[in-house]
């Protein structure tokens, strides 16, 4: 299981629901999360190759302002691979905070205190060394191994779900209420208040 902190995501459309993030390269990240593409491809070989993925494959976790100690672990480079179902070593967020199995991705975890988890999968990457910035849609040639790349890539992915640990062993669909979201705003971590 790979994990990473995002700066910034942002909203591409409502309908059909998907965001947009950035990775530098090379990644491991970007190489796991076209290896699920690649892998759901290779379980439904019917799908055409050029068409996206329909079944989640990771999580976007929103993370509250109780989780700075995740955000900073997950942000630094080389972070700790977790094999799914081992549990997490010592001083590893998922050992630190509780979780809930995710019932959208298999082998997945919610973060308890988080504002909720987006269960997506990725439709495209968008080389943004590329001149033209021409995108690369993932078809039955992209291999998923780019661990020589240089620069970094816009990935689109859709929202297939919202899921939410009520800490009780239960996921809901809704975002928690009650907590405050995490944002990084000038080198130091803050909140905002919402009506």
């Amino acid at each position: 299981m790979h994990a990473a902190t995002l700066s910034s995501f942002a909203t591409v459309s409502l309908a059909p629901p998907l965001v947009a993030f950035s990775l530098r390269l090379p990644s491991r990240l970007a190489d796991a999360l076209r290896a699920g593409v690649m892998e759901h491809r290779a379980i439904s070989p019917s799908v055409s190759a050029a068409a996206p993925v329909d079944q989640p494959h990771f999580l976007i976790h929103l993370l509250s302002d109780t989780q700075r100690d995740v955000s900073d672990y997950f942000a630094k480079p080389g972070a700790a691979l977790l094999e799914l179902g081992e549990p997490a070593p010592e001083g590893h967020p998922f050992s630190e905070h509780t979780t809930t199995p995710s019932r959208a991705v298999d082998g997945m975890r919610v973060l308890d205190d988080s504002l909720g988890a987006f269960a997506c999968s990725l439709v495209s990457q968008i080389d943004l060394t590329s001149p033209d910035l021409h995108g690369t849609m993932f078809t039955s040639h992209t291999d998923g191994e780019h661990a020589e790349e240089k620069g970094s890539a816009l990935f689109i992915a859709r929202i297939h779900n919202v899921e939410h640990a009520d800490g009780h062993g239960g996921i809901v669909p809704t975002i928690a209420h009650g907590r405050k979201p995490l944002v990084y705003c000038h080198q130091n971590y803050c909140t905002v208040t919402l009506p």
